[in-house]
């Protein structure tokens, strides 16, 4: 690699660090393995960065390149290590554009202790719907109860966890 995109690299690498390391984080339940997939990232985005286009977000290519390698992991530990599937990655990446970098990493953590703040029965809710990626129905056949009230449920979740995140990151200052 010439030194000019060596240098490239390590600046713009140096720029997404914080937010690769806290988007890893909300993918796998060890941050020893999110730290391991943050360095098999950099080098997997090294030995590839020449193919990488210039003209379009750094981010959006390293999250990539994450999330495929945070998917083999979950694949060799059977998923244990992995807190939420596709799903829930699918739906941070389409709304991660619409959240400024330095927002996305206390949003992110932010979510993440909300998560763990939710009551067993809840955290169980969103896991078999998103994780899982059951429908209400469905979820209401394992816990016997109905589709409305499990829809219902887990709109009430959603809205705490906005609200939580929203009460976690109200004291910050933007960047």
């Amino acid at each position: 690699m010439p030194d000019q995109s060596r240098k490239l690299f390590e600046v713009l690498v140096r720029q997404n660090e914080a937010s690769l390391i806290a988007y890893l984080r909300t993918m796998v339940r060890d941050a020893g393995l999110a730290d391991d997939l943050f360095q098999e990232t950099l080098i997997t985005a090294w030995k590839r960065f020449e193919q990488y286009d210039q003209s379009m977000p750094l981010s959006p290519w390293l999250r990539g390149i994450a999330l495929n390698l945070a998917r083999n992991a979950g694949r060799r530990q059977q998923r244990e290590c992995l807190i939420f599937g596709d799903a829930i990655h699918i739906a941070i990446e389409t709304s991660i554009e619409r959240i400024d970098g330095d927002d996305w990493i206390e949003k992110s953590s932010a979510l993440s202790n909300c998560l763990n703040e939710l009551a067993p029965h809840s955290r169980e809710l969103i896991r078999r719907r998103y994780e899982e990626n059951m429908t209400a129905s469905a979820i209401a056949k394992l816990t016997q109860s109905t589709a409305s009230r499990v829809r219902k449920q887990l709109q009430r979740i959603r809205e705490a966890l906005a609200q939580c995140v929203a009460g976690k990151t109200a004291g910050a200052t933007p960047s």
